[in-house]
């Protein structure tokens, strides 16, 4: 894990489009990818923050072990408010360097994109060292609405009465899915989706991340609250080991 501490987290309001990449076997052209990506949208004022997550050169054994690492980078696309999105993200498409670019690194059918609504739960405390990405489903019989806000204003209260899974928390960002935008088609960076629940935690090192989901507080308090609301779904697990700050306007 590089000793790297993440960028602060932008104020409440936003949205984000995540785009989870898997590359190609063998492609060596990701930052050929990274640079059409930032040129074709540096001088859109509709983008709030472009913000690339790589995983990690190496990962610590416990943490591959819990969570082995199934995609690449997490392309990170911030804005002000969900209007713009699709337009943004339809220009993204039709810019020949980045299809060109997508088309030789990124494995499609093994990348996904979705938007979202962005809650800051736990603001930046400390330097978060480890950022963990993860998504899921709404529990059988939960409507998506329901369980999005129990999420929000239920379980957070829950996870505080479990201090050795809370208080290791550097950063908790909860982001609610939405429907895909119209007017978006299928994408060079992969398929577009609804993921109704992700979250993103930041810890200040492995070990903290290692002791927090796997000591007996989270299994006993936080885990059967998460398993009354929320199911894995499409497994949806990211562990971010370098961050690269491509556009920060907000």
């Amino acid at each position: 894990m590089m000793d790297t501490a993440f960028s602060s987290l932008p104020q409440e309001g936003l949205w984000r489009v995540s785009a989870l990449l898997t590359y190609r076997p063998g492609a060596a052209l990701e930052d050929r990818l990274v640079q059409a990506i930032g040129k074709a949208l540096e001088d859109d004022d509709r983008l709030a923050r472009l913000v690339v997550d790589r995983s990690p050169i190496s990962l610590a054994p416990e943490v591959a072990e819990l969570f082995p690492p199934l995609f690449d980078a997490l392309i990170q696309f911030w804005f002000d408010g969900s209007e713009g999105a699709a337009a943004v993200m339809a220009r993204l498409d039709g810019d020949p360097a980045v299809r060109d670019a997508a088309e030789i690194v990124i494995d499609r059918e093994r990348s996904l994109l979705w938007l979202a609504q962005v809650f800051p739960i736990k603001r930046e405390e400390g330097r978060s060292r480890v950022k963990f990405l993860a998504g899921g489903d709404a529990a059988e019989g939960w409507s998506m609405e329901k369980a999005q806000r129990y999420w929000r204003d239920v379980h957070p209260v829950v996870a505080r009465t479990a201090p050795t899974v809370w208080e290791p928390l550097t950063r908790y960002v909860q982001f609610h899915g939405v429907a895909v935008p119209a007017g978006v088609g299928t994408s060079s960076l992969g398929r577009w989706r609804l993921v109704p629940m992700c979250a993103e935690m930041g810890f200040a090192d492995a070990r903290d991340f290692v002791a927090a989901y796997s000591n007996e507080e989270y299994r006993s308090i936080v885990r059967p609250d998460e398993e009354k609301f929320s199911r894995p779904g499409e497994m949806l697990a990211f562990v971010s080991g370098e961050e690269r700050v491509l556009v920060a306007r907000r």
